[in-house]
């Protein structure tokens, strides 16, 4: 019968010690990966439990001496969730609060008012050189008129010898 107890406390402290490591936080660890504490634990079961309560008990009374929440059982209200805040696409690009802001807006004041400036100059040198407005002045003036080319196609003023 006492063997019996004995084994059922060993279990016990083998059962707890891998559902302690398999909960445990990262700061509880020790600095020693979990995947370590659980073979630790399965392949030298008395070693590894007692090497894992020490080092988690002893890991969580330093942060309990340091003021950082410490979890456990009964559990304690659990920390507020953190999360970096995200910035959609359309807030990524803010929209400017005034025109003389936006530079795009900026850009097309200066081409319209380029355009005004070349129209200005355009409209000053017609007025000085009298052309029509409708007619091109870089237009050569010795080329053939409908009437000499309806001539031609006809057969008119073209004479054989």
């Amino acid at each position: 019968m006492p063997k019996l107890v004995f084994f059922l406390l060993y279990l016990a402290l083998v059962v707890y010690a891998l559902v302690d490591v398999i909960q445990a936080e990262e700061e509880d660890l020790g600095g020693i990966q979990k995947g370590f504490w659980v073979v630790a634990i399965v392949f030298l079961p008395l070693a590894g439990s007692i090497a894992w309560l020490v080092v988690s008990n002893t890991a969580r009374s330093r942060r309990r001496s340091s003021g950082q929440q410490v979890t456990g059982f009964p559990a304690g209200q659990p920390a507020p969730a953190r999360y970096e805040r995200r910035t959609r696409s359309w807030e990524q690009d803010a929209a400017p609060l005034a025109p003389e802001d936006d530079p795009e807006f900026i850009w097309l004041m200066e081409q319209a008012k380029r355009k005004r400036e070349r129209e200005a100059r355009e409209g000053a040198g017609r007025t000085e050189d009298a052309a029509p407005a409708d007619v091109p002045t870089d237009v050569p003036t010795d080329l053939p008129t409908d009437a000499d080319t309806d001539g031609r196609q006809r057969g008119e003023g073209h004479v054989e010898g």
